[in-house]
Formats: structure tokens, sequence, C-alpha cells
């Protein structure tokens, strides 16, 4: 037999190194080393691309502050997952404050700090608080003024530069009326005495005559009187310069409108509170009102076959009313620039869409603040949006409730019988100027701001 021939580790290690060695050469210098370097180049290139990509957690976040009613709150949130789902580059994180004076509060010592969220989602009243304090970003391709109504547009700048992006529109008043009641809409305030005066022929003397109201209107506060002025041609104050604009031949033509209506004529039937007039309408003894769009669901839930149109013509005149009118609508950080401002604009973008806009159509008991849309089937709607485009902007409540308590005042004195229309009309405005340098106190209105200062963050 062969003897086994003992070869040392050493050296059997030292020729598997110079085999691989020589292997790997040749590999280098032939065609095999040619495949290799290009296998090499595209696992490079696909390296290089996927750091590229978003990788999980280096998405763009943008925060958003709100003051949201529960509707609006639920309406945002859909709105925000169908944002996210369409942008998976962005995140977007919310905030949900109890009261807007807590939020501008916040938000203003947040900003001047160089920090707070990126987005207010907040009511036009934030114009006149955060524009001046240099804290918000001014708007300038956000949006097509052109497509704004026309209300909200007055209200939406400072110092002639705009400052927030109209989104929904709310608090304005339009005409209700029972369509198991009426007929024919009044089409001018002729036609509203004309309805009035045929119901009260066909209950005559009885005892049941006064059980049942053709029209009822709120004259007892200014709200409900102020959209005639606008009907009358004019309006109770210049917005670009805040001056007030209440002693005017409109104005005198309003307050000759009461005193015909309440005074002479007697045909409207005054001495109500707004509560006992949504009362009557909702048992169906007044068979026209005006009142809040807002309202047009508890009516329905009241059981009346509501309907809703624009306030009739002024009496003696052509115009259409013009209630005031406020809404929703963003404003940005002035800190904010970059990835963070683009995925703010892409938000707001997005928001402002048909499918978001319906979406809260259906869901709010709001209204689009555009006029480029696709018209409403809804004949709630429909009608709500024909009121709209004719409103006029509401001033800031604090100028507001000065125009409120001049107003409210004087009616009472004209009513009562004390004042003629001509002097009404000019003591308006004086009581008015005076109550805005603070010779006079403001007393508060009846819309009083939620004191609570809680806020919560949505997931």
């Amino acid at each position: 037999m062969r003897e086994k021939i003992k070869i040392p580790v050493f050296y059997i290690l030292a020729a598997i190194v110079i085999l691989s060695f020589s292997a790997g050469g040749c590999g280098l210098l032939g065609n095999n080393g040619e495949e290799a370097s290009e296998e090499d180049s595209q696992a490079q290139a696909e390296e290089a691309a996927a750091d590229d990509e978003p990788q999980p957690g280096s998405a763009t976040t943008i925060t958003l502050w709100n003051y949201l009613e529960p509707r609006e709150r639920m309406a945002l949130m859909g709105s925000r997952d169908k944002f996210l789902s369409a942008n998976t580059g962005i995140n977007l994180e919310t905030r949900h404050f109890r009261s807007q004076e807590e939020l501008e509060d916040q938000f203003e010592a947040a900003s001047l700090a160089g920090a707070g969220p990126q987005i207010l989602m907040l009511d036009f009243d934030g114009v006149s608080r955060l524009a001046p304090a240099n804290v918000a970003k001014e708007i300038v391709d956000e949006v097509d003024y052109g497509l704004v109504l026309e209300g909200l547009r007055e209200i939406s700048s400072y110092s002639g530069r705009d400052y927030i992006v109209p989104f929904r529109a709310y608090d304005l008043l339009i005409l209700f009326y029972n369509k198991d009641m009426v007929e024919n809409v009044p089409r001018d305030f002729e036609e509203v005495f004309a309805y009035i005066e045929q119901l009260e022929a066909e209950a005559g003397d009885g005892e049941d005559s006064q059980d049942q109201y053709g029209f009822l209107l709120n004259e007892s506060q200014a709200d409900w009187i102020i959209p005639f002025v606008g009907g009358y041609n004019s309006w109770i104050i210049d917005y670009s310069s805040g001056s007030l604009t209440l002693d005017s031949q409109a104005m005198k033509k309003t307050l000759e409108f009461l005193d015909y209506s309440y005074n002479q004529a007697g045909i409207l039937e005054g001495g109500m509170e707004y509560g006992d007039i949504s009362e009557l309408f909702k048992t169906g003894a007044a068979h026209m009102i005006i009142d809040y769009y807002s309202m047009a669901e508890e009516y329905a839930e009241a059981g009346i076959d509501v309907g809703l149109a624009r306030i009739p013509r002024v009496w003696e005149g052509t115009r259409f009313p013009t209630p005031t009118i406020s809404g929703l609508g963003f404003m940005i950080n002035i800190n904010t620039y970059g990835e963070q401002l683009d995925a703010a604009r892409e938000f707001i973008n997005f928001m402002l869409s048909q499918e978001i806009q319906d979406d809260w159509d259906g869901s709010t008991l709001t209204l689009t603040a555009l006029t480029g849309l696709e018209p409403e089937s809804d004949d709630i709607i429909r009608a709500g949006l024909e009121q709209a485009e004719i409103s006029r902007g509401k001033p800031y409540e604090q100028i507001l409730m000065v125009i409120r308590n001049a107003i409210n005042d004087n009616v009472e004195s004209l009513l009562a019988g004390d004042i003629i229309p001509e002097d009404a009309a000019l003591k308006i405005q004086e009581d008015a100027i005076r109550l805005k340098s603070g010779a006079l106190p403001v007393e508060p209105g009846l819309e009083e701001a939620d004191g609570s200062t809680e806020a919560e963050t949505d997931s």
C-alpha cells in the first residue's frame, strides 16, 4: 500500500489564496470582468434611485390649526384623509381649538417666535386680528379672487392686501317660506304686503284672525335691517377705509320702509322676539320669515315643508336686499417656506376642488365660497348660493357691534314714534361714531364667542 502523503495545512491555505487571486485577475481583464462591472453599475444606480425616493419618515409634515363646529370638524377629518391618500409625500397634522380667540392668541405668540402651524382654518374675523400683527403671509397665487363670492372678497384683505383664502360661506340671512302655505313666492315687498292683506281678508275678524301671519320680520335686531340698506343701493361701511356710511339716503329709505310697515300702514306685526318668530314658523302659524340659512335643517326636522329664496326686492325699489356674509378660510403662517409652503398650497388647492366642496355641501350647513363650480341641483343649496352671490361682507365683530347698537337704539325710537326716519338716519351715524370712539359704551351682541380655551390634537 502506498503511504499517505501528509501535506502541511500552511501550504494548502497558501495555494487557495493564490488560485483565488489568479481567478480574480483573469476576470478583471476578460469578458467576465466587463459583465461584473455592468452589474455593479446597475446596482449602484438602483441604490442611488432608492435614496431619492421618499423613505418612511421623510414626508414633508405640515400642521393645521382650526376652530370648527362639530360638523365642520368631522368634514375636515374626512377631507384630510382623502388628501393624505392622494399625497403620500405629505403628512398633515391638525389641532382643534374650542375658541377662535385662543387659537389666535397662541398662533400669534408662536409665529412671532418663528414657529407655529403652517396653516390656520378660521373665521374671516381672523384677518382683522392677525394681519396687523404681521404673522400671516400675504395671499398671492393660492386662489383666483375673481372666482370668490364678492361678499367674502370684501373682507379678505387688510390695507389692500389679501390674507385669507376663502373656503366656505355662512352667516347669511335668507327668506324661508312654508311650501304648504305659499304657492307663489313674493318677488318684492309689494307682493309680500299683498299676501299679508289677502291672508287677513280670508281670515276675517273672527277669533282666529291672528292665528296666522303672512310674514314676520325680526325688526328688533339690526342684522335683519341692514340688508335693506344694500337693497336701496348703499351700504353701512367703506371696507377700504373702515369709515361708517350709515347716514345715507339708503338708510333713510330703509327707515321709511319700517315706519310705513309698522306705524303708518300697520301691515307688519311688531314686538316679537326672534325665538317667538322662529317658533311660529315651526308650528305653521307664520308663512314666511327671514332667518339664517343654517336653520333650514332645523325647520325641516320640525315637520315644515320648507322652501328658501332670496329676500324679496325692497319696497318701492328694484334691488334685492344684501344680507351680511362670513365664512371659513385658510391663512398661512408668515414663517412658512420651501417644501412646507408647497405642501400647504397643495392642501389648500385640494380643499378648493369640486370633490371636497361637494363633500362639505352634503355634510355641513355651509356653502361654497367659490362661484366657478358646477351648479348644485339641491333646491336648498341652490337658493342659498343665489342669496350668497348678492350678500355683502360681514364687518369685523368690533365694528359690527357698534353698528348694531346704533341701529337698534334708533329703530326702537322710530317705531315708538319718537323720531322721524331722516333724523334717525343722521343719529345712527352720530351714535355709531361716538360708540366707535368710546364716548358711549358698546353693549355686547347676541352672538358671543365661546369662552372656552381648551385645545385638542386630532390623530
